[in-house]
Formats: structure tokens, C-alpha cells, sequence
């Protein structure tokens, strides 16, 4: 893994198995979907500023003010997706309505499998072009 633009050097799995948590989430793997309020009743941005410390020794000095400071839920879901990122997965947001309100759910997601991609690969036409 090469160097990047955010981080002085790579994050472990154990900080990223410590932000996970802060999440509620048991691992990468773990699909289950939250919501800023499922983060806000878990306290995630209190939990992620516990870890700040330890987050500041990842992040490049210039960029620690405008990621650790000020952390609110918006901002740890970046943060989480920045971690993340770095072991190729995705933390994704989806609009659902629950019980008539219209919610953005997030989960994760392996990043090597297009979830975009139509499960039908469109045929590609030939075409024929003539001058005579």
C-alpha cells in the first residue's frame, strides 16, 4: 500500500476495528445499515472523539483540524470512509423511508464489487459504415 494524501502512514486494522465499533459495527464485513440517528443514539461521535488521539497519529498534521475538529455525525461517516478506503471498501449512503420519513441509511460494502452495474450487460451494436 502506497502513501496517500490524507494519512502520514496507513491505518491498521486495529484503529479501523476501533472506529468500526464506534459505529456499532462488528467488522468489515459486517453489511448490517445505520442512520445519523442510529449514530447519534450510540453516541458514535462522542466514541470517535475518545479515539482522537490515536486518530492524529494516522492523519497528516495539515489535515487533523479539518477532520478530527468539530466531529459531528456528517463528518464521522468521512472519517469512517477515509479508514476504510484504505482496505478497498465503501461505506455507502441510500435514501429510505422509515415510517414516512425520508432517511439516508449507510452500510459497507467490498469495493471491488461494482454494486452499480446492472446484473444485464447491455449488447454492444455493430454498426457498419459504408461510402460508396
Amino acid at each position: 500500500m502506497s502513501k496517500n494524501q490524507l494519512f502520514k502512514k496507513n491505518p491498521d486494522l486495529q484503529i479501523i476495528q476501533n472506529i468500526l465499533e464506534a459505529f456499532g459495527l462488528d467488522n468489515l464485513e459486517d453489511t448490517r445499515l445505520f442512520t445519523k440517528e442510529h449514530m447519534h443514539d450510540i453516541e458514535t461521535v462522542t466514541k470517535l472523539n475518545e479515539l482522537q488521539d490515536k486518530l492524529k497519529e494516522y492523519y497528516l498534521p495539515c489535515k487533523v483540524k479539518k477532520y478530527l475538529n468539530d466531529l459531528n455525525e456528517k463528518k464521522s461517516i468521512t472519517l469512517l470512509r477515509q479508514f476504510i478506503k484504505i482496505y478497498d471498501y465503501k461505506c455507502i449512503g441510500m435514501e429510505k423511508s422509515i415510517q414516512g420519513k425520508k432517511t439516508m441509511t449507510y452500510r459497507l460494502l467490498y469495493s471491488k464489487d461494482n454494486y452499480i452495474q446492472s446484473p444485464v450487460e447491455k449488447k454492444q451494436k455493430e454498426y457498419i459504415i459504408s461510402f460508396e
